[in-house]
């Protein structure tokens, strides 16, 4: 059996943080090493419990959990964040990716998506929930946009497979320069945050897998 994924609960429930642990006993290939009522607590446990993913609500006492993630992207930028909310919103959506997180799971979905996010976003790629409607994710000018051309896509899909932007140059016989050009076109396109939040896009309208 592999390394168990090391997980970090952060949630001011105790009716989720007890969910989260009953959750992932049942399940091998995760560990849940703690969990943590605040944003506070999140940034000061992170050190002790070397968690590699965290789960963290959007709404938290004190510290939110966009600025949370804002001061985790910060001081621990290995570990990877998965937004588990109750709200579904695009701005949250948004505002949680551009602060660092590279996963968001619905707390109404099944509890197998949540465990799949975990597995997605430690392996270095974005998980935004599935049932999130496209359109949430969609801008007003995307139905009219051209198609994604081939190269387009082909950075997309290898940004989603956590490859860098040297990566990718060398798969694809391009200088960094002209990888890091598309992209920016790409994410102009989308109208997104970040790369994170194009690949995430891409995603949910089915342009890469």
């Amino acid at each position: 059996m592999g390394a168990r994924t090391r997980c970090l609960g952060v949630d001011d429930h105790p009716v989720v943080r007890q969910g989260l642990s009953l959750l992932f006993n049942g399940h091998s290939d995760v560990e849940l090493v703690g969990t943590v009522k605040t944003g506070e607590e999140a940034l000061e446990a992170i050190e002790k419990l070397q968690p590699q993913v965290v789960v963290m609500d959007v709404r938290l006492p004190g510290i939110d959990g966009v600025s949370t993630v804002k001061k985790l992207h910060q001081t621990a930028p290995n570990v990877q964040i998965v937004m588990f909310s109750a709200y579904g919103d695009k701005r949250l959506l948004s505002d949680a990716i551009q602060a660092g997180a590279k996963g968001y799971v619905m707390k109404g979905s099944p509890p197998e998506d949540l465990i799949r996010a975990i597995h997605t976003v430690a392996e270095g790629r974005p998980f935004v929930d599935p049932s999130l409607s496209p359109m949430l994710l969609m801008t007003d000018n995307d139905a009219g946009d051209r198609p994604l051309s081939e190269r387009e896509r082909e950075i997309l899909q290898l940004l989603a497979e956590g490859y860098h932007t040297e990566e990718i140059a060398r798969r694809i016989g391009l200088s960094a320069e002209t990888v890091k050009a598309d992209t920016k076109r790409v994410i102009g396109r989308f109208q997104a945050d970040s790369r994170t939040h194009a690949v995430a896009i891409a995603l949910r309208q089915a342009l890469i897998e």
